[in-house]
């Protein structure tokens, strides 16, 4: 579990380096806002990545960061076989980007009140939003928008009238809502570290109101 951790904290360390220089070198907001996206787009890719892999950790019997075990209710014969468990309901690829499809598989093999599943109930909304910007940033579609413009209402309070890119919109910083005082970037980079702190049981838990 370490392993899982040191690597996904590894990917916080550059999204945070990337976030700075950005803001120290970028030459204008247009390149600002492009960095911006992909780093939040390496930042949802880093974080489903490192679920997937500290479940199948906590599968196949290891322990914590800190040394707990978890109880799991099946005994995988190794990682692909754990993760062939994980796709026995059909689906084509797992989804680890909602705390709803989390908590349902933390259900269904570990039972309540585990890390992951303490963790993504701590972040859902900070899941989700990632979830949406990073659609669209990659994709810019119908599809997209309307996932997208639900957070803008959730963070910003109101419909934005014209609708900001999703670069432009981490680079806010809201006055109210869930995210006072605080650049919509650098939350969701802050949350997801959270999150993993708690997911992999490390003892460094920052705590999850106060990200």
């Amino acid at each position: 579990m370490l392993a899982e951790f040191k690597t996904f904290d590894a990917e916080i360390g550059a999204c945070r380096a990337l976030r700075q220089h950005a803001l120290d070198n970028a030459p204008d907001n247009q390149t600002r806002q492009l960095i911006y996206e992909s780093i939040v787009i390496r930042l949802a890719r880093a974080q489903e990545q490192f679920i997937e892999q500290v479940f199948l950790s906590y599968m196949t019997g290891e322990s914590t960061v800190d040394g707990d075990q978890v109880p799991c209710f099946v005994n995988p014969r190794d990682r692909d076989h754990a993760r062939q468990l994980l796709t026995v309901t059909g689906a084509k690829f797992l989804d680890w980007s909602t705390g709803a499809e989390i908590r349902k598989r933390c259900q269904t093999f570990f039972g309540p009140d585990t890390p992951i599943d303490t963790g993504s109930i701590g972040t859902a909304d900070s899941m989700s939003w990632l979830k949406s910007i990073r659609n669209q940033a990659a994709h810019d579609s119908v599809e997209s928008r309307l996932g997208f413009m639900k957070v803008l209402e959730h963070v910003l309070l109101v419909a934005p009238s014209p609708i900001p890119s999703a670069g432009e919109f981490l680079q806010m910083t809201p006055t109210s809502g869930p995210v006072p005082r605080r650049e919509v970037l650098a939350f969701l980079i802050e949350r997801s570290r959270s999150f993993a702190l708690v997911a992999a049981g490390h003892s460094e838990r920052a705590e999850l109101d106060a990200a």
